[in-house]
């Protein structure tokens, strides 16, 4: 079996032993992947820290990530996450909970079925441009973040509904997304704890959730109220309609609410978070938005790029597997250790917390040359032959890897295509872009553009 981990008689020092009780605490509340980056560069691929003397290791090599994802599962566990947004939805569940959903939830995400939203994707992709070039027209800029996350917005919930989402329903969600995704510092942390009466958040999440649960349920009862119809292509009532493999039974609302919550969730800031920093990227190097311009050219003409054309814009379609090299949407892979197990030549106590960063991984350097430079060739067949199959990993790998990654590459392309081909962009923020960890990898400060529409 495919494995780093050496003899016990090599087991070596990991980590620093941090504050009395606390521990890491500081550096891990303040930002976690920059405290994952300075003990890889300090203590190797695998590192060790107490938090409340609680164990998390991080791990970057990619075959220790081979050895948790892929082929010991049941030796690395996912946690156990309670989180009243995303309930016990796919991204969260275990077990054989887990493996009912998945083989119900599966077929949605596959490419015929992605195929078939293509025609609403195309449709808000267009209003979306075409918003962006009236603000530039009127000299605004904008947050490429929030707009992106608003373009996906529109996307899924017509996915999820079949119908047009109103504004406020964008902004509710921006601010559930705030409350669930930001990480309080740790000073703060430390206060609420010790005053928990004056902590603001139990009450913003439960309006948050007041919000979302209606949404849902409301949609939910009429369609359970009207039934099947013919041509509904909706995430919603593929749900509704699954049945699990073993029993046949449908799923209950409940889990209903949860899978759309988490599919909705994940798939529209995922894909925010790839497109902000591929426009960012193509800013930066103008040699790559004249290439993606000219493949554009070649294969669509002068009409916007389709799902069908999409897989023809192969240098497109390399410049988002870079850009999701570089800046993984999800900062963080989590599982745990079952029992007390050697990784790497660490001896992690069982119940380990084990974070596994994407950031990290791929720019490991025995994987990858010039980790830190922007390549989209480097996704060339011929460079990438011999590649570690964990060596790229920012939709997860093994079982649980992400039933999405199809959906967010396909709209990721089709939209960074289109937005280059109609419309020139330029970044009016400072470089480097500071980044920080919330759900995705995002600015720190937001990505401030201005778009115009090109001429001729």
């Amino acid at each position: 079996m495919d494995t780093s981990a050496p003899s016990p008689s090599v087991r070596r020092k990991a980590g620093p032993r941090g504050l009395p009780v606390l521990g890491s605490f500081f550096p891990m509340l303040q930002e976690p992947l920059a405290l994952a980056n300075k003990l890889h560069a300090e203590y190797g691929d695998v590192s060790l820290v107490r938090v409340y003397g609680y164990p998390i290791a991080f791990l970057r090599n990619p075959v220790d990530v081979k050895r948790v994802l892929i082929d010991e599962p049941l030796v690395f566990p996912k946690p156990r996450i309670v989180n009243p947004f995303n309930g016990n939805g796919l991204t969260v569940s275990q077990g054989d909970v887990w493996k009912r959903q998945r083989h119900m939830v599966q077929p949605m995400f596959h490419k015929e079925k992605v195929r078939q939203w293509a025609g609403i994707f195309s449709d808000e992709l267009s209003k979306g441009v075409r918003r962006w070039s009236d603000l530039g027209a009127r000299g605004e800029s904008f947050d490429m973040y929030t707009e992106a996350a608003r373009l996906m917005f529109g996307v899924m919930w017509r996915t999820c509904f079949d119908e047009t989402p109103r504004e406020e329903f964008f902004a509710s969600i921006m601010d559930a997304i705030d409350v669930f995704g930001r990480r309080r510092g740790p000073w703060g942390t430390l206060y609420f704890k010790l005053l928990p009466r004056l902590d603001p958040n139990p009450e913003r999440i439960g309006t948050a959730l007041w919000l979302i649960n209606g949404w849902i349920y409301a949609r939910l009862s009429r369609r359970r109220e009207r039934g099947t119809q013919d041509g509904d292509i909706t995430l919603l009532s593929a749900l509704v309609e699954a049945r699990a493999r073993d029993t046949s039974e449908p799923m209950e609302d409940k889990q209903v609410r949860d899978e759309i919550v988490n599919l909705f969730g994940a798939s529209f800031e995922m894909i925010a978070t790839s497109l902000t920093w591929a426009v960012h990227a193509c800013t930066q190097h103008p040699e790559v938005t004249r290439a993606i311009r000219e493949e554009v050219r070649s294969v669509c003409g002068s009409e916007p790029p389709k799902y069908e054309d999409v897989a023809k814009l192969t240098y497109t379609n390399r410049v988002v597997q870079e850009i999701n090299r570089l800046n993984p949407p999800a900062w963080t892979i989590l599982r745990e250790t079952a029992g007390e197990v050697e990784v790497g030549g660490v001896l992690l106590p069982k119940g380990t917390q084990l974070l596994m960063c994407p950031y990290a991984i791929h720019r490991h350097p025995d994987h990858w040359k010039d980790a830190d430079t922007f390549d989209p060739d480097r996704f060339l067949p011929e460079r990438m032959t011999g590649m570690h199959k964990c060596a790229y990993v920012p939709f997860g790998a093994g079982q649980r890897i992400c039933v999405g990654q199809h959906m967010s590459q396909v709209d990721t392309v089709q939209t960074l295509a289109t937005l280059l081909q109609q419309c020139d962009v330029e970044y009016l923020g400072k470089n480097p872009v500071e980044w920080q960890t919330r759900l995705t990898f995002v600015p720190k400060r937001g990505m401030p553009m201005r778009v115009s529409a090109r001429k001729g």
